[in-house]
This record gives C-alpha cells, sequence and structure tokens, in this order.
C-alpha cells in the first residue's frame, strides 16, 4: 500500500494544533519529536516529498534576509560595525546592495547591479502591491475589533458575515 505522506501529514499538522491557539514553532517541535519516536516513515517520506519546497524557502529565506541586511547596514552605525568586522576577517556581513537579489517580470531572481529599468519598476510594483495587500489586512481586522472589544470574533460573525465585510473592504 502507498501512503498519501502529504495527507497524512496535513492530518497531523491538524491534530497537533487543533483549534486552540498555538506557536508554530512550538507545535512544530512536538510533532517532529512524536513521529521521530511513532512514525518516522511518515516523517521521512513527507520530508522527501517536500524537499523541494523547502530548498526554496532557504532560498526565499536568504534573499529576504540580504534584502534586510542590506537595508540595515545602509544605516551609518550599523555599516560601522560590518566594515569593524570586515577588517577583522568576517566579509561575510557587508552586504552590498548590487549583490541582492530581487524577483523580475520571469519570476527569475536578479541581483540589483545587473536589473534593469523594466525589472525594477516590477519589483516596486511587487512591493507596492504587498503593501495594499497588508494595508487591507489591517483595515478588516482593526474593523472586526471595533464591533468585537474584548469578545471571540466567533462572538459576532458568522464566516459568511466575514467574506461579506472583506469583499466590501476589498472593492474600495
Amino acid at each position: 500500500m502507498i501512503r498519501d505522506y502529504a495527507a497524512e501529514m496535513r492530518a497531523a499538522i491538524d491534530a497537533e494544533t487543533g483549534d486552540g491557539p498555538y506557536v508554530a514553532r512550538v507545535a512544530a517541535g512536538r510533532l517532529v519529536k512524536h513521529l521521530r519516536d511513532t512514525d518516522p516513515e511518515l516523517l521521512r517520506g513527507w520530508l522527501d516529498l517536500m524537499a523541494e519546497q523547502f530548498v526554496w524557502q532557504a532560498i526565499n529565506d536568504r534573499d529576504r534576509s540580504m534584502r534586510g541586511h542590506a537595508r540595515q547596514s545602509a544605516k551609518p552605525r550599523a555599516f560601522a560595525d560590518d566594515a569593524r568586522a570586515a577588517e577583522a576577517g568576517d566579509g561575510s556581513r557587508l552586504v552590498r546592495w548590487l549583490s541582492v537579489p530581487f524577483t523580475v517580470a520571469d519570476g527569475s531572481r536578479v541581483r540589483l547591479g545587473e536589473m534593469r529599468r523594466a525589472d525594477l519598476l516590477f519589483a516596486g510594483d511587487a512591493y507596492e502591491a504587498r503593501e495594499r495587500e497588508n494595508r487591507l489586512t489591517a483595515a478588516f481586522l482593526r474593523a472586526v475589533a471595533r464591533k468585537v472589544g474584548d469578545d471571540r470574533v466567533r462572538d459576532h460573525y458568522t464566516d459568511d458575515q466575514l467574506s461579506a465585510m472583506w469583499q466590501s473592504l476589498a472593492e474600495r
């Protein structure tokens, strides 16, 4: 019998996180320990199935870190600290803006130094779109908070009501 690692892991994750609040890293740690003890085949099979996703995520995390570090290093104090570290032999802290990758229209990552106008405009537009989405989500949560007060959301709204509220905000 062939196991459906994706479905089994989804069920295990759902069971671990349940209905209550949880800290994702703590829940993950508990679930991994549980699977190592009770079903290591599921853990190994799922990890193998997800390997490409995990490597992709690691690349995304690295690129996001490089952009964040470049922004932070541009501040005079941080740059001075990084320059001193480089002089002491740790050049890894000096991330150059020209080497920072951004996603362009074809989905590839291009280092800032290699980008052309169209690439820059596409990347800038993508950041603006995320900013709009984040502002919309913030407005939605604040609107819900105004009615809920110290109660729970489910005491005041149904899923259908929340969907209608989201839609009305999104149409503005």
